[in-house]
């Protein structure tokens, strides 16, 4: 049996798939998850006729393989550097591969779209080292330090994002540089009690740590797993563990003091949640009213974490109910704005990014005392999966409500209508 391959036509359909993988390694290293990635190569492809379409995507790559009768067996692959939020080109190579779909454009017009999507304007160095500072602080309250621990809190934010810009400058290692940074942190926070200063060095530490951690990267990498995405999750988490436990330890190594220095209060709680989701979102490029919209679901889903062992419920049932609250949250706005939901639901759960925990287990750890280092090492994990969990059980029932809804409207789930 012979089959005819149409060279033209197979020319055509490899520069489709090259752009499709050019979007999708895009929309990688901007903050999509990884099953985003693989439906958006897979509908860019079969927009253009591919009925055969099989991604691989993990940390680090892309596969893509697509076949027909008339183009025979076509491969590409490519290399992902490391992951960089950014809000903004998210969002734009997101309506960049709804309109594909929905209309599917010439190669050489997709390239020039996207070209003009890698040269959008960047935040600039002044902002960030402004939302840095203010995360830094709110998050320092947030985990019980005072008003002074703040206000430090902010100050060493802001050497320390300044360091980050001069080491990126660098040859060095990222991971290297990540780890150092946070040696400095450490030590930057304790500088402050050598001026006779009453301060607490673990409430600055918590609040500069959670910039940096890659809490997100653990908890998508639980939820890879979740959705049988078991390489990239094993990937994943083996890397974030890795690198948040030797970050938490360069924090905690130049630390003394008490591990907390108040008890948080629930309005400082719910405040400090939302200006930290909202300068998180400003930190990764966000637009200002989706930031407001993702912190107003920060602070939401905080709440319910805060709910549930003020009426003597389990606390980890209440992260994994700020968990569905963020997801569900994040699901609506994303149909309401026609962007991915990734962009809110970030936002929304990074309150419950065990950063705090993380610190207070290596705390543990380089003060010796095993027995607690035992204990809040399992509790952090505890954090990490409840959280992963009620994100997976939400998307699926959302998913499930998606294709129920596609079934009464036209009996087909089009590209076009995903977030």
């Amino acid at each position: 049996m012979f089959i005819m391959i149409n060279e033209t036509a197979r020319i055509n359909i490899n520069h489709i798939l090259e752009r499709a993988i050019d979007i999708g390694q895009r929309m990688l290293v901007t903050g999509a998850e990884v099953s985003r990635v693989e439906r958006t190569i897979k509908f860019i492809c079969r927009a253009y006729g591919a009925r055969h379409v099989d991604v691989m995507v993990i940390t680090s790559s892309i596969i893509v393989t697509i076949r027909g009768a008339d183009i025979g067996v076509l491969t590409q692959m490519r290399r992902v550097p490391g992951q960089s939020f950014d809000f903004q080109r998210l969002k734009a190579l997101n309506q960049l591969s709804r309109e594909i779909c929905a209309a599917p454009i010439p190669s050489d017009e997709i390239k020039k779209r996207i070209h003009e999507i890698d040269t959008m304007d960047t935040i600039s160095l002044k902002a960030s080292i402004f939302y840095w500072a203010l995360i830094a602080a709110s998050f320092s309250a947030f985990f019980g330090g005072r008003t002074e621990d703040a206000v430090c809190a902010g100050i060493v934010g802001i050497l320390l994002r300044l360091l980050q810009y001069l080491l990126g400058q660098t040859q060095l290692n990222p991971y290297c540089a990540l780890v150092l940074l946070s040696f400095v942190g450490g030590m930057l926070a304790n500088s402050f009690m050598w001026f006779g200063m009453d301060i607490h060095p673990a409430a600055i530490n918590m609040g500069n740590i959670m910039p940096v951690i890659p809490g997100l990267a653990l908890m998508n990498s639980i939820r890879d797993m979740f959705s049988q995405e078991t390489i990239s999750g094993l990937l994943k988490s083996a890397e974030a563990i890795l690198l948040s436990l030797l970050i938490a330890a360069g924090f905690a190594f130049g630390a003394s003091g008490t591990i907390i220095a108040f008890e948080t209060l629930w309005w400082v709680y719910l405040l400090t949640a939302f200006v930290g989701g909202l300068c998180f979102h400003l930190l990764w490029h966000g637009h200002p009213k989706d930031a407001v919209m993702g912190a107003l679901v920060c602070m939401g889903a905080w709440g319910f974490t805060l709910l549930f062992p003020a009426f003597g419920w389990n606390e980890f049932a209440g992260y994994f109910a700020g968990a569905v609250f963020a997801t569900i949250s994040a699901e609506i706005l994303a149909r309401i704005y026609k962007c991915p939901a990734t962009i809110f639901l970030i936002i929304g759960v990074i309150a419950m990014v065990p950063g705090g925990a993380l610190y207070r287990t290596m705390f543990y750890a380089v003060s010796a005392d095993w027995g607690m280092f035992g204990r809040q090492g399992i509790k952090t994990l505890l954090y990490a999966v409840s959280i992963a969990a009620g994100i997976v059980i939400a998307t699926a029932i959302w998913e499930t409500y998606k294709a129920w809804l596609a079934k009464r409207t036209d009996g087909t789930a089009s590209c076009a209508a995903r977030n």
